[in-house]
């Protein structure tokens, strides 16, 4: 009777827990194509990162997660469903190192394309926020907050180099479409 009763007691405190809002659940009315399939590409990662994550040391009883966040079996996509992502990076030539102005500008369109590399990070892997707020006789006395990405990418390629004024650079880069489409394949065997 006593495990009886404390089976119901799990059941009744999982029915009141709620899932985050998944991406497509989020989605206008009116949403295009291409951001329903982001926003069903971000539900399926997020599904993913779910799996990898340590379980919670204090949680007593832990289920595993089959389906994105709001439901339903995750979505597979083809090759040609998937959009490209592209990545933008910037970069001052005057702030980098070298003894001339053409070693600046090569470090410049480096540091250009790294920036453009994590900004693709950011958009497969997503950035990890912790904030920090201190008050101290109602007042902030300290308040932090720390970005991180973190992720490996393979087969990004850069599509263009573009120096912007007479100081700067831009830098755009992409991984194309089956590339996106292997990352999601490669996913859906952990989920």
């Amino acid at each position: 009777m006593r495990a009886l009763t404390l089976c119901l007691s799990l059941a009744a405190l999982a029915g009141c827990a709620t899932t985050p809002p998944s991406a497509k659940s989020a989605l206008p009315l009116d949403a295009r194509e291409q951001t329903a399939q982001l926003a069903a590409i971000k539900d399926d990662l997020d599904a993913a990162d779910r799996l990898a994550a340590p379980a919670p040391v204090s949680a007593p009883v832990s289920a595993p997660v089959s389906a994105p966040a709001g439901g339903g079996a995750p979505m597979m996509f083809a090759a040609a469903q998937v959009p490209s992502l592209k990545g933008l990076g910037f970069a001052q030539i005057s702030g980098q190192p070298g003894k001339t102005k053409n070693e600046k500008r090569l470090m410049a369109i480096r540091a250009a394309r790294v920036d453009a590399l994590r900004d693709l990070t950011e958009q497969v892997h997503g950035v990890r926020i912790s904030a920090d707020t201190t008050v101290h006789d109602a007042v902030v006395a300290d308040d932090s907050l720390n970005a991180v990405v973190q992720g490996t990418l393979r087969g990004a390629r850069t599509l263009r180099v573009t120096a912007k004024g007479s100081d700067s650079y831009e830098v755009e880069m992409e991984l194309d479409r089956d590339t996106v489409a292997y990352i999601v394949r490669a996913l859906k065997g952990r989920i």
